[in-house]
This record gives C-alpha cells, sequence and structure tokens, in this order.
C-alpha cells in the first residue's frame, strides 16, 4: 500500500476500533468514509486531533467503472504521535463475519515524543 507515512513511523498493520459516536456526518453524506475522533489499539485509547492528509485508493471493477477500495488517513494523535490509519470500504472476499467488521487499521505510527 503506498502511503504518505513518515520515514519514522513503525508499521503495524493492526485493526483499530473507532470509538463510536466521534464520526463526522460531512464526510459520509458525500459517500466517503468520515474519519473517527478517536480510536482504541491494543487497550490504549487514542484522539486524532488533526488531518494531516486523506487519500482514495480505487481500482477497476468488471465494467470498467472506478470503485473506491480504501480511504487513507495521516493523522496527529493527542499523544503527539504521527499515524497513519485506513478504512477499506468492503471485506475482502470470504472473510469471516468478524474479520468483516473489522474495516478500519493502523497503518503505521510514530514514536511518542521524549519528555524534556
Amino acid at each position: 500500500m503506498s502511503t504518505a507515512h513518515d520515514a519514522d513511523e513503525q508499521f503495524v498493520s493492526e485493526p483499530i476500533t473507532p470509538e463510536p459516536g466521534s464520526f463526522s456526518t460531512e464526510l459520509m453524506a458525500m459517500g466517503l468514509a468520515s474519519l473517527p475522533g478517536a480510536f482504541v489499539w491494543r487497550k490504549r485509547r487514542y484522539r486524532i486531533l488533526e488531518c494531516l492528509q486523506h487519500d482514495k485508493q480505487s481500482a477497476p471493477e468488471p465494467g470498467g467503472e472506478l470503485y473506491l477500495r480504501r480511504q487513507v488517513f495521516s493523522v496527529r494523535l493527542d499523544t503527539g504521535q504521527r499515524a497513519t490509519i485506513y478504512v477499506q470500504r468492503q471485506p475482502p472476499r470470504g472473510a469471516s463475519p468478524a474479520a468483516a467488521r473489522r474495516r478500519w487499521f493502523l497503518y503505521s505510527i510514530g514514536p511518542e515524543p521524549s519528555e524534556s
């Protein structure tokens, strides 16, 4: 997956749990996924303070039409870290029901800033 993540970000590629009720309805009204305001990863809550970059990745469908497959967000977290998260627009073929519910992933995350 090509992303614009920082070189110091560590590759993770693990599912995250978006915080319910933290989504913006503006993007959803346009048919796009909305970036959650917070998520949980490895039992820790992270708040998203800023979206630094938003990319869409499409793929051709068997009729020639392009279909939006995933949206990728580069974000700044309340911990001071930068992270890249993405949402899959639909589950992979043959995915189990549990896997089909996991649509949000942490692609990479930067180191926590050192305390001075």
